[in-house]
């Protein structure tokens, strides 16, 4: 698979300037359109459950509220995406083409935000997207993106990298989700400079092993290293730790290898990762 087509969410916040930059620098590198999406969500959504005692005025009142909010949301989003669009340099166009260059456009839809963007992200090759545990709209779009639209997507990081993706560490456990983020992440390492593969214990009984896994990469001309962890202990940690050693800027990972449920209630890998690492993550569920 190519990446040929990029999808990034726009809301207005101080996120959007790390998820443009980073968005706008995968297209450049793979030469793909960007499509930056801004969601006007629809001023009845804003309105809770109408119960007895509350006035048509009160009702247009929270209406004019949530209108003037989407509309100041909406004119921070295209100043951070002109911002990005003028330090990228590149053509702004909507016409698909077969040539290869970077080109990208502003696009903005009505309704909720995790809808539109889980419907629309299935129609293309990656989603950028950042991620703010204060924001719970953010989190709920992040949620759809990851769990709802079947493709990779790349965390953006809170402070912008100097690169992404020539130096890629791959978490690696045997497992499916792992699996998934690897044939994703494919068009990345190719181009990567290095690659290296980290487990992080024993790769569990009837699972392919990093060493496999890397002999496998060699029929798509990718050189990896194997770094083996037998530490055990706090895996998140372990991986941080490791792409510290390798010097990483950006850690591919299969999301949720364990319940979804159970990783938000009691802790897990990919709700570390999300919390705590610093880079970019290509994430696959």
């Amino acid at each position: 698979m190519a990446i040929r087509t990029i999808l990034a969410p726009v809301a207005g916040t101080a996120i959007d300037q790390r998820v443009l930059h980073t968005a706008f620098r995968m297209a450049k590198r793979f030469d793909a359109h960007l499509e930056a999406l801004f969601v006007a969500a629809e001023p009845q959504d804003a309105i809770p459950i109408v119960g007895e005692g509350m006035s048509g005025l009160i009702i247009e009142e929270m209406i004019r509220a949530a209108e003037t909010e989407t509309a100041k949301r909406e004119t921070n989003g295209k100043a951070s995406y002109k911002a990005a669009l003028e330090a990228a340099g590149i053509e702004v166009s909507e016409a698909s083409s077969t040539e290869n260059k970077a080109t990208c456009a502003w696009r903005k839809d009505n309704g909720r935000e995790d809808e539109t963007v889980a419907r629309r992200g299935r129609l293309f090759d990656l989603v950028v997207i950042g991620r703010d545990p204060k924001e719970a709209s953010a989190s709920l779009t992040f949620d759809a993106a990851l769990m709802e639209t079947g493709r990779p997507i790349l965390v953006a990081p809170e402070n912008a990298p100097a690169t992404v993706g020539e130096k890629v560490m791959i978490a690696w456990n045997g497992g499916v989700e792992a699996a998934r983020a690897v044939t994703s992440a494919m068009p990345l390492l190719r181009t990567a400079q290095e690659v290296t593969i980290v487990s992080i214990g024993d790769v569990p009984y009837g699972r392919a092993s990093g060493t496999a896994l890397a002999e496998q990469f060699r029929w798509h001309g990718v050189d990896a290293k194997v770094v083996d962890n037998t530490e055990s202990g706090h895996v998140a940690s372990a991986l941080i730790s490791e792409a510290e050693k390798c010097g990483a800027d950006t850690i591919v990972l299969g999301a949720y290898s364990h319940s979804r449920f159970k990783e938000m209630i009691l802790g897990g890998v990919t709700q570390d990762m999300l919390a705590k690492c610093a880079l970019p993550l290509w994430i696959m569920h």
